[in-house]
C-alpha cells in the first residue's frame, strides 16, 4: 500500500515532465506576450484539475469552477488593498475562503446528481458572474468594494517573482502542488471513499463511507484549487474584470476536461492549453480565435465517441509498450488453519420483529418475523417477494413502517446507513459492487478504512481476507480487469474484513457456473468460523441454501409462509406451491 502511494504513473510522469518544461525552458525562449500566456494556461490547468477530479473520482459536474476563480481572485485583490499582508499570506487566504464557497455548493450535491446538479452549479456561476459584473474587482478604492473610477492601481507580484518569467514559474510551482494534492487525497482514504460513491452511494454506505462528509471534501478541495487559481491569476494580470469570469467559460472548462481526459493529469493541462494557448496562436497566425469553439466542439465529439479516456488516454495508449497482459490466475481458496481464525467468538442471535414496509398503497413487507440463531440463515422467496426490501432495512436504506431488527438485543434502527457498518454489518449487493478505478486489496481496505484500528492492522487483515477467498495474488489487480467470479469473490473479502458481525449476501451465486457456485458456498461456509459473524444468504439457488443454510425464511408477497430448519422448510407444501412448484428437493 505505501508502494502504491508513492508510485510515479505514465500521467503524473509526463505531467511533472511538462511543468518542468514549462518551469526551465520556456521562461527562456518566449516574450512577455506568451509568457502571460502560458501563465494564464497554469491558472486554468489548476482550476481544470478540480472540475476534473470531480467528474473523474465522483462522477459530479461541477459547472462553477470559473465563478469560483473569480472568488478567489476578488479576495486576493481586496486582502491585497485593505491589509497589505504578503503575498503568499493572500493567496492561501483567497484559497480558504473559496473553499468554503465550495462546501456551501456541495449542499445540493448532497441530493442532487447529474444533469440536476449541473444545472444548480450553472445558476450560481450565473449568479457570480452578474455579482462580478455590478460590483467589479476591487482596485485599490475605498469601503468594502474597494472599487474607484479611474484608478490603474495594481496588485504586487510576489518579491521572488516580480518579473513575468519568475511569476511563470511561481504560478506552475503552485499548480504543480495542487495536482499533488489532489493525488495525495485519492491515494488515500478520501480517494477510495471517492472511487466506492462514485460506484454506487448505496454501496459506499455499507462500507461505513459518511457520502455527505466526502462530497463536501470533494467539493472543499475542488472550490481550494479555483480559489488558488483565480488568486494566481490575480497577480499575473494585476488587476480583474467583471466579465473575465463568465459562467459560459465554466461550461467549456468542464468540456475542455473530458475532451483532455479527466482521468489524467495531463488531461487538465491539455484542457487549459487548448482554452488559452489554442485562442492565442489563432489570433498569432492571423485567424479569427472564436473559431477555437469549432475545435472544442470537434474535440468534444471525438472523446464522446471514440474517445472516453479523453486526449490524454488516447496520448499514454499510445506511448505504453503493447503486449500481452499476464493476469494471476485464482487458485483454490486457501485453506485457513483454526488459530486465524477468531477465537471465542459465538453465534449471534438476530430478531426481525414485526417488520412492515409500506411504499405508498404498496405493502411491500407485511409483518416479517424471524428469530435466527444458527451461525447461516437463508432467505428465499419468488422475484419480488421482499427479499432485498428486507435486506434495504437491515441496512438503513428502508426506514420500516412498523417493527423493528436486532442483533443480540442491539436494535439497528439506532444507527445510520453507515453507522451501521462501522458497527459490523456488511452486505453485498445483487450486481457486485466493485470500484474499477481501485485495485482489489484497495476495495477491500475502503470497508475498513474507518475502522480505528491502526495502518499496519488494516493493512493485516486486507491480507488475510484475500487469503480466504484465494485472491492474494490478484491483490493489485485493479477492478476493471476482473472476472464475474472474482468480482464475487472480492465482495466476499469485503464482507470477512475486520470485525463484522452480521454479514448478508444478495443473490452472491448469480451468474455464476456450478462449480464456482460449489467453491462459493465452501467459502460462505466457512465464514462464521473465520469470523464469527452471523451470515444471512439470499438466493434462487435452492440446492445452495439447502446445502449451507441451518434455517431459512420464505417470503411471498411480502408476508412470511415459512421459517425454520432448512430441510424441514424446503419441504413444506406450502413452500413448494409459493416457490418451488411440485419439484422435491434433495435430500
Amino acid at each position: 500500500m505505501t508502494a502504491r502511494l508513492f508510485h510515479v504513473t505514465p500521467s503524473g510522469a509526463t505531467g511533472l515532465g511538462f511543468a518542468a518544461f514549462v518551469f526551465f525552458v520556456v521562461p527562456a525562449i518566449v516574450g512577455s506576450l506568451w509568457l502571460s500566456v502560458f501563465t494564464s494556461t497554469a491558472c486554468f490547468a489548476l482550476a481544470a484539475a478540480g472540475v476534473a477530479f470531480m467528474y473523474a473520482r465522483l462522477g459530479m459536474v461541477s459547472l462553477t469552477q470559473v465563478g469560483l476563480m473569480g472568488v478567489g481572485g476578488w479576495v486576493m485583490l481586496r486582502l491585497n488593498y485593505a491589509l497589505a499582508l504578503p503575498f503568499e499570506i493572500n493567496l492561501i487566504l483567497a484559497g480558504l475562503v473559496t473553499m468554503v464557497f465550495g462546501m456551501i455548493l456541495a449542499l445540493p450535491a448532497l441530493r442532487l446528481r447529474g444533469l440536476y446538479l449541473a444545472l444548480v452549479t450553472l445558476m450560481a456561476a450565473g449568479g457570480l458572474e452578474i455579482v462580478f459584473s455590478t460590483f467589479q474587482f476591487p482596485n485599490g478604492g475605498q469601503g468594502f468594494w474597494g472599487v474607484s473610477t479611474g484608478l490603474t492601481q495594481t496588485m504586487a507580484r510576489p518579491w521572488i517573482a516580480t518579473s513575468d518569467a519568475a511569476y511563470l514559474r511561481y504560478t506552475v510551482a503552485v499548480a504543480t502542488l495542487g495536482f499533488l494534492l489532489i493525488e495525495l487525497a485519492r491515494r488515500l482514504t478520501p480517494g477510495r471513499a471517492w472511487a466506492m460513491i462514485r460506484r454506487s452511494e448505496a454501496a459506499a454506505m455499507s462500507a461505513g463511507i459518511n457520502v455527505t462528509l466526502y462530497k463536501t471534501v470533494a467539493f472543499a478541495l475542488s472550490g481550494l484549487l479555483a480559489g488558488l487559481a483565480g488568486a494566481l491569476l490575480a497577480g499575473s494580470l494585476g488587476l480583474l474584470d467583471g466579465g473575465t469570469f463568465r459562467a459560459s467559460e465554466s461550461v467549456m472548462i468542464f468540456a475542455l476536461a473530458v475532451v483532455g481526459g479527466a482521468r489524467y493529469w495531463l488531461g487538465a493541462i491539455i484542457a487549459a492549453a487548448l482554452f488559452r494557448v489554442l485562442p492565442a496562436l489563432l489570433n498569432n497566425w492571423g485567424v479569427d480565435a472564436d473559431l477555437s469553439y469549432v475545435i472544442f466542439g470537434a474535440g468534444l465529439l471525438h472523446a464522446v465517441i471514440t474517445a472516453p479516456n479523453g486526449i490524454a488516454g488516447q496520448v499514454l495508449g499510445a506511448l505504453a509498450r503493447r503486449g500481452p497482459a499476464v493476469k494471476p490466475a485464482v487458485g483454490e481458496p486457501m485453506t485457513v488453519p483454526p488459530s486465524a481464525g477468531r477465537t471465542g467468538v459465538t453465534g449471534s442471535t438476530v430478531v426481525v420483529d414485526g417488520v412492515t414496509v409500506q411504499f405508498g398503497g404498496v405493502l411491500a413487507l407485511d409483518g416479517i418475523s424471524a428469530e435466527m440463531t444458527q451461525p447461516i440463515s437463508g432467505i428465499i422467496g419468488p422475484n419480488g417477494a421482499g427479499k432485498t426490501t428486507l435486506m434495504n432495512v437491515f441496512s438503513g436504506f428502508v426506514a420500516p413502517t412498523a417493527g423493528k431488527i436486532t442483533v443480540d438485543g442491539f436494535d439497528l434502527g439506532t444507527l445510520t446507513p453507515h453507522q451501521r457498518s462501522q458497527w459490523g454489518l456488511r452486505r453485498s449487493f445483487q450486481k457486485e459492487e466493485i470500484s474499477e478505478d481501485l485495485t482489489v486489496a484497495e476495495n477491500v481496505r475502503v470497508q475498513i478504512d474507518t475502522s480505528p484500528m491502526s495502518g499496519a492492522d488494516k493493512a493485516a487483515e486486507v491480507v488475510r481476507a484475500l487469503e480466504f477467498v484465494g485472491l492474494s495474488d490478484m491483490a493489485d489487480v485493479p477492478g476493471s480487469a476482473l472476472n464475474t467470479f472474482e468480482r464475487r469473490l472480492t465482495d466476499i473479502a469485503k464482507c470477512i474484513v475486520g470485525t463484522p458481525k452480521l454479514i448478508m449476501f444478495d443473490e452472491p451465486a448469480g451468474g455464476l457456473s456450478v462449480p464456482e457456485t460449489q467453491r462459493l458456498g465452501d467459502l460462505i461456509l466457512r465464514i462464521h468460523d473465520h469470523t464469527g459473524a452471523h451470515v444471512l444468504l439470499i438466493d434462487h439457488d435452492v440446492d445452495l441454501i439447502a446445502r449451507i443454510c441451518a434455517e431459512t425464511l420464505v417470503i411471498d408477497f411480502g408476508k412470511p409462509i415459512a421459517f425454520g430448519p432448512s430441510k424441514e422448510v424446503l419441504s413444506d407444501p406450502q413452500v413448494k406451491a409459493a416457490y418451488l412448484g411440485a419439484e422435491e428437493i434433495a435430500p
